[in-house]
């Protein structure tokens, strides 16, 4: 994959693709309704005018509350597709634009934005040999225009107190997946009843707490497997699975591969 852009609505009651992360980056501007994103184990409430910047390998799921349908324009593009803009700036300021995973697009300015979607949508339908060319160009503008947005920042959104325990739990489960972490044992730390905070847990982030902790693992394993030459048990302990066959089932049911063969593959699945 080089460049996707897509423009789709999304109704109350759509669910996520059982893999949360990719090897991507992937922006999506929201045009209409609302809707919650967890990325990593923090929450964004998102509104009309909001841009959500996910890098590669972070975890992330949306939820809606309070509208029955939102419509949104998302953009994916692997790092190789950045190449002339790292060249031209540097990776330090590629990297500066993904500093924030949410941009509230001013309202004068979002005019400008919704513009430059456009004139992507137009050239992704590859008008002519100049396509390509401009798909860049309006690429980078953008990147650029998001984090000059970024200089400003507006009010963070305040999160109820069952959120902010939920986005507290999140962060626990996120920095301790590699122990024998139990459901019980997170809801005691939030002062919640396991049954309440299981229930809670999967309203706020749209992950079951089980959900949540193997992708986390996996995708942990998932570098191990491609970046190391460690054991597929070694990994499997590390990364917080007790047993290497439940390891093994819990991998391919979410990459579609055996461990040993996603390190064969070099993960290109």
């Amino acid at each position: 994959m080089e460049f996707i852009i897509s423009r789709t609505k999304r109704s109350f009651e759509f669910n996520m693709a059982a893999s949360h992360w990719h090897p991507c980056y992937e922006l999506f501007y929201l045009v209409s309704g609302h809707c919650r994103i967890i990325i990593n184990h923090t929450l964004y409430y998102i509104e009309p005018g909001d841009l959500i910047l996910i890098a590669p390998g972070e975890i992330h799921r949306t939820t809606h509350y309070s509208s029955p349908v939102n419509e949104r324009i998302t953009l994916s593009f692997d790092r190789e597709y950045l190449e002339p803009f790292i060249k031209q700036c540097g990776n330090e300021l590629a990297d500066y634009v993904f500093r924030s995973s949410k941009v509230s697009i001013p309202a004068g300015r979002q005019a400008f934005a919704e513009e430059l979607i456009k004139k992507m949508e137009y050239e992704a339908a590859g008008q002519d040999g100049y396509s390509r060319f401009m798909m860049h160009n309006y690429l980078y503008e953008f990147l650029v225009f998001l984090s000059r947005c970024q200089e400003t920042k507006p009010e963070p959104v305040k999160l109820g107190v069952a959120e902010k325990a939920i986005e507290e739990a999140a962060e626990y489960i996120y920095n301790h997946y590699s122990s024998q972490i139990t459901l019980e044992e997170v809801a005691d730390r939030i002062h919640m009843s396991p049954a309440y905070f299981s229930r809670k847990f999967k309203a706020v982030t749209g992950f079951g707490y089980k959900e949540y902790l193997t992708n986390i693992r996996i995708r942990e394993a998932s570098e191990l497997l491609l970046n190391t030459s460690k054991s597929i048990t070694e990994i499997a302990v590390e990364c917080g699975f007790g047993d290497g066959n439940y390891f093994g089932d819990a991998f391919k049911k979410i990459k579609g591969v055996a461990p040993r063969a996603y390190r064969n593959m070099q993960g290109m699945i």
